[in-house]
């Protein structure tokens, strides 16, 4: 992550309708952080980041009860820009939700008090944060619908599809503990249901891996 900041800033959507002096502001205060595979990039208890860029790696969004458990409501990738780390600045957001690192991460930060004076002046700022609000309350509703209305192979089978079209590669290099987490159960069904697809010749178990070999078959679970 060695690009400066002067060539990451016109990355922002936005970044076209600002004014010079916003512009200027933004330049003068952005900054990139890094965080480790498994650290917490924002929560409740800690202090509000602001919106994030997501200029490498993944970062997953999630809730966790009071015993532990972990719900995962979805996730961003390279060129995503994250705004549940600024949930002090954006009222709407309703629920407080864990940002984690699924991997090394490289981020640029626009921190929350230029976010607050950003979305008060300009008006294609808070319609982008609108919009982008939209969009994770639909993906939160279909990670809600998906727990209650799928059978679990149907969950499992579009997990492991929906990873293979993102990244092209038919090997998912995840622990079944990692997968468990994802989908949203326990690892021992998840054990259960991949020796199941293994049965059938659908996938291949791995250590801390997953092999898709019938992706097409996968793809046809109903």
């Amino acid at each position: 992550m060695n690009e400066p900041i002067s060539q990451i800033l016109p990355k922002l959507p936005f970044w076209a309708n600002l004014s010079t002096d916003e512009k200027a502001i933004l330049s003068q205060r952005a900054l990139t952080k890094k965080f480790a595979k498994g650290q917490l990039v924002s929560s409740n208890t800690s202090s509000c980041l602001g919106i994030v860029l997501i200029l490498s790696g993944e970062i997953r969004i999630g809730l966790t009860s009071d015993e532990g458990r972990e719900i995962t409501l979805y996730r961003a990738h390279e060129g995503d820009i994250c705004i549940s780390t600024a949930s002090c600045v954006i009222r709407q957001l309703t629920f407080d939700a864990d940002v984690t690192a699924e991997k090394d991460t490289s981020v640029l930060v626009i921190p929350s008090s230029v976010c607050a004076r950003l979305m008060e002046t300009n008006i294609h700022v808070r319609a982008f944060v609108f919009e982008k609000q939209t969009e994770r309350y639909s993906q939160t509703v279909w990670a809600i619908q998906t727990m209650l209305f799928k059978r679990f192979d149907q969950r499992l089978a579009s997990y492991l599809v929906s990873a293979y079209d993102r990244t092209g590669c038919d090997e998912i290099k995840k622990t079944q503990e990692e997968i468990a987490r994802d989908v949203n159960s326990a690892r021992e069904v998840v054990a259960r249901m991949l020796r199941e697809f293994s049965a059938k010749g659908l996938v291949k178990i791995k250590r801390g891996a997953i092999k898709l070999s019938d992706i097409e078959a996968l793809r046809n679970i109903r």
